[in-house]
């Protein structure tokens, strides 16, 4: 007499569903975090370029910098640090992401170091 198998496939996708859920949002919170950090270099890069290169003022390049985080969702807080230290410019900048499922969130910490250019007589 044959075995019958009526509900496996059912009781596979049940025990399933879970598992697969659970690594979609994984994927998701990855793509999201890699974004945030990607962003965050991104400020930190641009102040760094602009006290460096364009001679800019850090106080000002500082706040701008910080009306960019405050403007963008994708982080809670943020703040930035900018040293000019001789002859190089060392931009910190940190912020919190936060995550799709409570307790998910991630802090991002990014440092960018240009030389200072420019005429020296």
């Amino acid at each position: 007499m044959p075995v019958r198998d009526r509900g496996s496939t059912t009781l596979t996708t049940v025990l399933l569903m879970p598992v697969f859920t659970g690594l979609a949002f994984l994927g998701f919170q990855a793509a999201l975090w890699t974004h945030a950090r990607s962003e965050v270099r991104a400020v930190a890069r641009d102040a760094a370029t602009l006290v460096a290169r364009q001679g800019a003022d850090a106080t000002e390049v500082r706040r701008s910098a910080e009306a960019v985080l405050a403007g963008d969702d994708s982080f809670e807080g943020g703040s930035v640090e900018i040293a000019v230290d001789g002859d190089l410019i060392v931009v910190r900048v940190e912020a919190s992401v936060p995550g799709i499922i409570r307790g998910t969130s991630a802090d991002v910490d990014v440092t960018e170091a240009l030389p200072l250019e420019g005429f020296r007589p």
